[in-house]
């Protein structure tokens, strides 16, 4: 059997950690269902329109026990309407198109070190 090859350029991992997402008048901290240098995968309460710009903080557990504050922009390229226990939600797929080289180095080491240590 041929294994299916992943398309995606970053490695991801399932991974539950806070973020801030800001758009304008909106603002929300909801929690990542995976993440990768190159976008986020969550769950939230409101659509959020796709192709709008948003303001992501992402706190990354650190090896010292100390949080690392990660900032930077973000278009929502994917959004689709589910149901939890009866509440309309709204998976929501966010791709980084304005972050550090800093910033996107911070998140590789993280995913890396989440599937090293899984491995």
């Amino acid at each position: 059997m041929d294994k299916i090859k992943e398309k995606r350029g970053t490695p991801r991992i399932e991974e539950k950690l806070p973020i801030r997402l800001a758009d304008g008048d909106y603002s929300a901290v909801v929690e990542t269902k995976n993440i990768s240098a190159s976008g986020v995968y969550f769950t939230a309460d409101k659509p959020m329109p796709l192709m709008s710009k948003v303001v992501i903080t992402l706190l990354l557990p650190c090896n010292h026990g100390k949080n690392s504050k990660v900032e930077c922009h973000g278009t929502v390229v994917r959004t689709a309407p589910m149901e939890i226990q009866g509440k309309a939600m709204y998976e929501t797929a966010i791709f980084f198109d304005d972050i550090t080289e800093k910033a996107k180095n911070m998140i590789s080491r993280y995913v890396k070190r989440t599937i090293e240590g899984n491995a």
